[in-house]
């Protein structure tokens, strides 16, 4: 392990916030995660200790209201406020700047980080100038396992009513019927919470603890948003040599939205297994790794977040 670099609480979205703790603290960080304390006081009283304590404050999304917590962080600190964008938290930032609720505070004394250039792209709609920074996204370092035997697509529909709002429901509910004589898989929502009946060629197996063996099961990962950052099933995927028809654009990947476009994206990778030549998604895993591979994302943000400690 490297020096000590300083103290680092991580705050926001469990998932990610977890994984950046223990990236962080692999590489001498004094990293530690706090999920939100919702109504308990003594949670209050222990994300305050630890602010106080912090060097750096570092929000894995975040709202952007003048009422918000984030807010009256800018109030009390002086040291260092990161927020990292990545997704859907950027449209309630939005729609705080269009209702005139926005902080400009929080807007110009945090420093802001985005996980997909997009992101960027509509946060400057509300005066906010972010930097992409990629997170680290975990990848199998093994050669990638061939294709299975049976042509098989995997989709992705949450279980959350507002999580499920950005998702194109219409389009990927047509596709099994669309392709009878293939497999489609969907997660993680199960069946009892889609509008049936459902089609005999679509499986909902709801949640999966072992995705790394479902990936070995799929020849192809569609993932169809309205909104979205960047995509960790994306890039699991195609580090798996699997092949990836997303609505936004990702080297390796195949860029599609709408029914017609899916499903020619589709029909293509169908035509090529059934000739016989459709092989592991070896480019795409290749420019996957060329950009999230060998730690790379964490060493910027690591050497980011060591100039904000030397200032």
């Amino acid at each position: 392990m490297s020096e000590r670099r300083g103290r680092v609480l991580v705050l926001g979205l469990p998932y990610f916030g977890r994984r950046l703790a223990a990236d962080l603290t692999s590489i001498g960080w004094r990293a530690r995660y706090l999920p939100h304390p919702g109504r308990s006081p003594f949670g209050w009283a222990r994300v305050a200790a630890a602010v106080a304590r912090a060097d750096i404050i570092y929000l894995i999304g975040s709202r952007l209201d003048r009422r918000s917590p984030q807010h009256l962080l800018t109030l009390v600190r002086r040291r260092p406020i990161v927020i990292h964008w990545v997704g859907t938290d950027v449209q309630l930032a939005l729609e705080a700047h269009r209702r005139r609720q926005a902080s400009a505070r929080l807007a110009e004394r945090a420093i802001h980080w985005c996980d997909a250039p997009w992101l960027g792209e509509e946060l400057r709609q509300a005066g906010i100038r972010a930097d992409y920074v990629a997170l680290p996204i975990p990848l199998p370092e093994h050669e990638p396992p061939p294709l299975p035997a049976p042509f098989t697509v995997l989709l992705y529909y949450p279980v959350d009513s507002f999580d499920r709002e950005v998702f194109d429901w219409h389009t990927m509910s047509r596709l099994p019927g669309a392709f009878p004589g293939i497999r489609f898989i969907l997660i993680p929502s199960p069946p009892e919470t889609l509008p049936g009946p459902l089609p005999p060629n679509l499986e909902a197996r709801g949640w999966v603890d072992d995705m790394d063996a479902l990936y070995r099961e799929v020849t192809v990962l569609i993932r169809l948003t309205t909104h979205d950052g960047q995509s960790f099933m994306a890039a699991e995927a195609l580090a798996r040599g699997r092949y990836v028809i997303w609505t936004y654009p990702m080297d390796g990947a195949i860029q599609a939205s709408g029914f017609d476009a899916v499903s020619t994206a589709l029909r293509r990778l169908l035509e090529r297994h059934q000739a016989g030549t459709l092989g592991p998604n070896l480019e795409g895993r290749r420019r996957l790794l060329d950009r999230f591979g060998r730690g790379a994302p964490l060493r910027d943000i690591d050497e980011r977040l060591r100039l904000l400690l030397a200032r």
